[in-house]
């Protein structure tokens, strides 16, 4: 049977890899939050880009149309 100052190594180990577990998965949280702002931003300015060119009905009267079936 193993002591416990043997037991306490133990956990003091698998405590350490798991605390660098974590600072691995916090720094891909914080990556993926940033792609993920970046994205959002790319898709709101590319939105505002096709509205001021939108040239078709409006997002209102196209679905006034497809309720009436007027297509």
């Amino acid at each position: 049977m193993e002591s416990f100052q043997e037991i306490d190594e133990i956990l003091v180990h698998i405590t350490d890899e798991l605390n660098q577990i974590r600072k691995m998965t916090i720094g891909h949280m914080t990556v993926d939050k940033i792609k993920a702002e970046r994205a959002w931003n790319d898709l709101m300015e590319v939105s505002r880009q096709i509205s001021k060119e939108w040239k078709g009905p409006t997002a209102l009267e196209e679905i006034q149309s497809q309720r009436e079936k007027e297509w």
